[in-house]
């Protein structure tokens, strides 16, 4: 017979085997569904800008079916009356840029790079390199620039190349947030089902807590989107160049992804400065980062307070890293996603694990009496319509 001790370790060297074994399979069944669960993500944020109108409504006494209803029509006609207004100039613009203006740039900076003029402005070249191999190097740094467009254009618009991906891909968005948005309780339940019945009132908090961020940060997102794409076309239209509302649109939209969205949108700007005023370049380059300066660095922390902030370098890393592993689709959600992953190690890890009781998330008023009903309320509750 075996002792005592011998058995109790072998059981807890089997347990452990079996708990790394299962993890594994789970983190490889995520990787397996990696762009399903990244629509799913897309499909509750969506949910969640639209829920901010619905609860608007509710906590002013109307049924939530029709909050919905409501909230569905005012978006409909919002979207109809604005692209009635200024899409088809917009398209207009947008097709003078793409067909007309980045081909134009592109030739200008070909000539502008040939050998002949660096040599002419350059004198100094001829004496480090012949004109054979300064022409290769000219050769091969145009192309790489060719190229480096075309695979950034292909990861920044994926409809180019593959239209029935991203139409199927908006179809689920739309469906999945329509659901949530309808009928919210079952999923709000589900959730609560897969922990503990003993750490249910805890994880109520945080997805209160993950509420509060996600919604925060998204409303604050999209008054910065908005900021920034006016304030670029009215910059555009003072110093005089042409396609300004287009260029506002395309900075406003890209504003999204943080570093890197700037200097995608800032391809197009050179592109009609190089090609309609090139003496401004330089003033366009400034007052363009200006813009870029006072928005990310003034207003936003102002809109987002200090608990709901991520460090730059967490940012610049999170989009790195979701960049690289889930393409285009985990660039743009890398800060969404950030702001879930701080959340949970404050809220899990900080506070629960490490006793931390001052690191929790510090919300709002309407949020804390939101908190105090659901710590009220039996798990199983729907998120009170205030919070």
């Amino acid at each position: 017979m075996f002792p005592v001790e011998t058995r109790h370790s072998d059981t807890n060297v089997v347990r452990w085997l079996l708990t790394a074994f299962s993890l594994v399979i789970v983190l490889l069944a995520i990787w397996l569904v990696r762009e399903v669960l990244l629509l799913a993500l897309t499909a509750i944020i969506f949910a969640i800008l639209l829920t901010t109108p619905i609860r608007f409504f509710v906590r002013h006494g109307v049924n939530r079916a029709l909050a919905v209803l409501l909230t569905v029509f005012l978006i409909g006609a919002i979207v109809s009356a604005a692209s009635a207004l200024a899409l088809p100039d917009l398209l207009e613009q947008f097709r003078i840029l793409v067909v007309q203006t980045l081909p134009s740039a592109g030739q200008v900076l070909q000539r502008e790079l040939s050998p002949e003029n660096l040599t002419a402005r350059f004198p100094f070249l001829r004496d480090f390199l012949t004109d054979v191999s300064l022409a290769d190097l000219t050769n091969q740094l145009w192309q790489q620039i060719i190229s480096g467009l075309a695979t950034v254009s292909g990861q920044v618009f994926p409809f180019v190349t593959n239209l029935f991906s991203v139409l199927f891909s908006l179809l689920v968005v739309i469906f999945l947030s329509i659901y949530f948005v309808a009928d919210p309780d079952p999923h709000w339940r589900g959730i609560l089902r897969l922990v503990p019945i003993s750490y249910r009132p805890r994880a109520r908090e945080i997805l209160l807590s993950l509420d509060h961020t996600l919604r925060q940060f998204l409303q604050t997102q999209i008054i910065l989107m908005i900021l920034t794409g006016i304030l670029t076309t009215v910059a555009m239209l003072v110093l005089g160049l042409p396609l300004a509302g287009v260029l506002g649109v395309i900075s406003g939209l890209f504003s999204f992804v943080p570093n890197f969205g700037p200097l995608l949108a800032l391809v197009p700007v050179l592109a009609v400065t190089i090609i309609n005023s090139p003496e401004k370049v330089l003033l366009v380059v400034l007052v363009y980062f200006g813009i870029q300066f006072i928005v990310g660095q003034v207003v936003a922390p102002l809109l987002l307070g200090s608990e709901i902030q991520l460090p730059p370098a967490v940012i610049l890393l999170s989009q790195i890293v979701f960049g690289i592993f889930f393409g285009f689709l985990g660039l743009l959600l890398s800060v969404p996603l950030a702001a879930i992953g701080a959340v949970l190690i404050r809220e899990i890890y900080v506070r629960d694990v490490l006793g931390d009781t001052e690191a929790g998330l510090r919300v709002t008023p309407k949020y804390e009496k939101a908190l105090e009903q659901r710590r009220a309320a039996p798990y199983h509750a729907e998120p009170p319509s205030s919070c």
